[in-house]
């Protein structure tokens, strides 16, 4: 297998803080591989998810060190750079699945806006067929494409946000604590999707959470923090 991302003596810190809420953290993901981010809360997984994502500078933190994919620094890397890389090469599902919608869309609606950034010359009937995908990809129905976010269980609508973020078919999908706050039966039904997809996708995983029962059964590899 080869390294898909490289994360070396990645430091970051916030302003008006005295110490980095990551320290000297470094680890490889390679290629088809389901590695976990395992700690306690407060640990700093999450800074670890928004630096990845490009999004730490916005929050107020500044990071050091480098997370290497595909010969880029995404430390450095200009949000230019980022267009072509956040949700198509990297994607995202945040601790509450909520956190991935307008609450005033659809999903739908919500999926329609992505193409329409990111894939501005999809037809309709492309756009349509690739929904109808995703909802069978995520074992949802396609009446679900017409509901508003919270019309959905939590279960239904940490599927639909599994949705949003493979759309554009990322090489590799970072989970936020995706399970957390799920009962286990849910969240064994979303474990096994997620499975589905990483075997049919060939998808990288970068898994965060805090349950080391969870780790050992998902996860290839695990780093605490």
């Amino acid at each position: 297998m080869s390294t898909i991302l490289s994360v070396q003596n990645l430091s970051v810190q916030y302003k008006n803080q005295s110490c980095c809420s990551v320290n000297s953290l470094s680890f490889d993901l390679e290629k088809g591989e389901t590695l976990c981010l395992h700690g306690n809360s407060g640990c700093g997984k999450s800074t670890v998810v928004w630096t990845i994502m490009g999004r730490i500078r916005s929050m107020g933190g500044t990071a050091t060190g480098s997370i290497m994919y595909e010969g880029l620094d995404l430390v450095t890397c200009s949000e230019k750079q980022w267009k072509d890389i956040r949700w198509k090469k990297l994607a995202l599902v945040p601790q509450s699945s909520m956190n991935s919608f307008n609450p005033v869309y659809t999903i739908g609606k919500t999926l329609d806006e992505m193409y329409r950034i990111h894939l501005p010359n999809l037809s309709k009937q492309e756009k349509k067929e690739r929904k109808l995908q995703l909802m069978s990809m995520v074992h949802l129905e396609e009446r679900v494409l017409n509901c508003y976010p919270h019309e959905l269980s939590g279960g239904m609508r940490q599927r639909a946000a599994i949705a949003v973020a493979i759309m554009l078919s990322p090489e590799l999908l970072i989970l936020d604590e995706a399970t957390t706050g799920l009962d286990v039966i849910v969240e064994a039904d979303i474990l096994k999707t997620l499975m589905e997809i990483r075997e049919r996708e060939h998808t990288s995983i970068l898994f965060i959470s805090h349950d080391h029962r969870i780790a050992e059964a998902f996860c290839d590899r695990q780093v605490n923090l």
